[in-house]
């Protein structure tokens, strides 16, 4: 099947999303509940990236967030963990020794929210209709076959082996419609969906699934309004009433200040945590890296080309120094996968600062003080402004004797420049769409698309680097892919053009009277169902 999609900030979607993030104007309104501790609603603030609550087309963070509550999907992940999937829809599941099959038993009892029982022919209908209307997300799922064999079970089978799917499958995006309310309002499952699919109007108003909540009203620029599903068939969610606010993350802040009950945000991360009142709870996981990419191509910059150069790069920059300009919940750079997801390199191997060796690599490469235009998007993200980022790095690298010119761009002109395939040195955030650590290879392994952005192509990378993502690929078992993941991360911190410079954390700010408000790497942000009373 085809990689995962992942909000890589190399691609258009999401620094596009970036720019929205910064720039997202508030629309205060509703109330998260009232000082006597008797509130019904809880009050959701986060700066909108929003197009629709449509699953098969869903793909953007604040969408992912309410589809989640509204819908539910074969498996799930439970909280903060995203290591193993568990049950929901599915009971249970079994996978082929060769993981291209998985076979799903359905829970019994589960009702959609108008009543009528969920059956396999929705699961069926559902997941085709992903894969055949080809918007965003149906990348996850563009390999797969999908049938029943009963009422109650369902079969999925990958034209590769990929050992996961289990994890595809609780994505939001594979949330199972009722089929037949979905297709008398336009929704579509054939070859010919792409044209013939017009459900999307009426799934961005109505819901049609079998969540904790179902979709009270929809304004994309204000807020979504969701309420508790009566019927739903698991544990009640505690607060009848869920209203996600578009807010800009300053706001968010002041509004936070003065919560007192029932009222969480998902933007405030950073620096931005600073000064926040010590009553408030904050939950967050290291699901975002931050890294330099230099330029394997000498034609486009004999400097950056140079082995030499790379290393030595390497080994100038302060980690320690930059995991602190992100503040609260960043640690130093260690490799392309976030410490959230399961592949991550164990604490202890971080980067470590070696000026000394650095000059005497540029000496080794024939390099006396080499000069690179240095290119990165001028905006703030998470909380931070990547041109301090940027400028940090340039006065490390100029202790041990390269000159690093700043060139901040545009969101649009730093993607045109990188589509382009010609920045010598620039600078990005990566984060997941979903916990599949292993589909970086298919983007950054050597001779991929994000790799060739950079002038890296499987001739000019070290055969091993080559071979270490053969054998990721190849490992069918999720532990040992995992271990393997790790070895491939090692090779490409020796010789690839990407330099990880620091992880940094993804955070839910909640009032004090709440449980549950815990981020999740997962996509969703946060599971308001599960969100609580004390």
């Amino acid at each position: 099947m085809s990689v995962s999609r992942r909000r890589l900030l190399a691609g258009a979607s999401a620094l596009a999303t970036l720019a929205v993030l910064s720039v997202s104007a508030c629309s205060a309104g509703g109330s998260g509940g009232n000082a006597n501790g008797a509130a019904k609603t809880l009050t959701v603030n986060t700066s909108f990236v929003l197009k629709t609550l449509d699953p098969g087309r869903v793909y953007e963070a604040t969408g992912l967030t309410a589809v989640h509550a509204l819908y539910d999907t074969l498996l799930t992940f439970k909280g903060s963990d995203v290591s193993k999937p568990v049950p929901a829809l599915a009971e249970s599941y079994q996978a082929s020794a060769d993981a291209t099959t998985f076979t799903f038993k359905l829970r019994q009892g589960v009702t959609f929210a108008d009543g009528s029982p969920l059956t396999a022919d929705d699961v069926v209908f559902s997941l085709n209709r992903l894969k055949n209307i080809k918007a965003s997300p149906a990348v996850t799922v563009s390999g797969l076959t999908v049938t029943k064999t009963d009422d109650s079970t369902v079969v999925v089978t990958s034209a590769a082996p990929d050992p996961n799917i289990p994890v595809v499958l609780s994505m939001p995006s594979t949330a199972v419609l009722n089929s037949k309310v979905a297709k008398e309002h336009g929704a579509r499952d054939g070859a010919d969906a792409a044209q013939g699919d017009t459900a999307q109007q009426y799934l961005d108003t109505n819901s049609v699934g079998s969540g904790p909540y179902v979709l009270k009203s929809y304004d994309p620029s204000s807020q979504v309004v969701l309420e508790a599903n009566p019927t739903y068939w698991g544990p009640k969610p505690q607060f009848s009433r869920v209203v996600l606010r578009n807010m800009d993350v300053q706001t968010q802040k002041l509004t936070m200040q003065r919560a007192e009950a029932a009222e969480i945000s998902l933007d405030i991360s950073g620096k931005l945590l600073d000064g926040l009142s010590g009553s408030l709870q904050t939950s967050g996981v290291q699901d975002t890296v931050y890294f330099l990419f230099l330029n394997a191509d000498p034609g486009v910059s004999a400097v950056t080309a140079n082995p030499k150069f790379n290393q030595a790069l390497r080994a100038a920059i302060d980690y320690q120094g930059i995991a602190a300009l992100y503040g609260k919940g960043a640690a130093p750079g260690a490799g392309l996968v976030a410490p959230a997801f399961p592949g991550a390199l164990p604490a202890g191997e971080e980067s470590k600062r070696d000026v000394a060796r650095a000059k005497a690599l540029l000496a080794e490469g024939g390099l006396t003080n080499p000069t690179v235009k240095f290119t990165y998007p001028a905006i703030t993200y998470k909380g931070v402004d990547l041109g301090t980022v940027a400028t940090k790095v340039q006065g490390d690298a100029a202790e041990a004797g390269i000159k690093l010119e700043l060139n901040p761009q545009p969101l649009t002109t730093f993607l045109d420049e990188m589509r382009g395939g010609k920045s010598p040195l620039g600078f990005t955030p990566q984060s997941l769409n979903y916990p599949v650590a292993d589909s970086l290879i298919n983007n950054m392994a050597p001779g991929q698309a994000t790799a060739l952005r950079s002038g890296w192509t499987v001739e000019r990378a070290d055969p091993a680097v080559v071979a270490a993502g053969k054998k990721v690929t190849a490992t069918l078992d999720l532990a040992g892919r995992a271990t393997a993941m790790q070895e491939w991360q090692r090779l490409m911190n020796a010789s690839s053009p990407y330099l990880v410079l620091a992880s940094n954390s993804s955070i839910v700010v909640a009032t004090a009277d709440l449980t549950g408000a815990d981020y999740t790497a997962a996509g969703w942000q946060v599971d308001v169902a599960a969100v609580g009373r004390k």
